[in-house]
């Protein structure tokens, strides 16, 4: 089963669109992840969600925001201008989690090896803690 789990910052505000048979809602954004290393240079991945999922990402979702996107990746074959082929990657999100800035590990204190303590925050936690594979897949393919 593909699943992937990946902490990220939207780099541009969702935009809705409709399927033309049914209109169901699809929404579109890119965000920006950290590689791995220090060295590796920050990446874009456009983000896909369907139907209820699109509806929050729209009513929900701004640029700039943090957040944790569960989901399907895909790579897609287009071919550019001059002829050639490219492969860019797509997530199909099936759930999608805000994070406060409180709940982010400061990257200094992961350079200097501390241990990770856990920040009180003012408002409740907005962690949904249900199965990562939702019972009912609203994407439709």
């Amino acid at each position: 089963m593909n699943h992937c789990l990946i902490q990220a910052i939207i780099n541009s505000a969702p935009q809705m669109r409709y399927t033309k048979e049914n209109q169901t809602p699809i929404a579109e954004m890119i965000v920006n992840f950290r590689g791995l290393r220090s060295e590796d240079p920050t990446r874009d991945l456009k983000i896909i969600g369907w139907g209820n999922i699109a509806q929050r990402m729209i009513d929900e979702l701004k640029e700039g925001q943090n957040i944790i996107i569960e989901g399907r990746l895909k790579m897609n074959s287009v071919t550019r201008k001059d002829g050639t082929k490219e492969k860019q990657p797509e997530l199909t999100a099936s759930k999608i989690h805000q994070i406060s800035p409180v709940d982010v590990i400061k990257s200094d204190q992961k350079e200097n090896n501390e241990p990770f303590k856990k920040k009180e925050s003012t408002k409740n936690s907005s962690w949904d803690s249900s199965p990562l594979v939702p019972e009912v897949d609203e994407i439709p393919f």
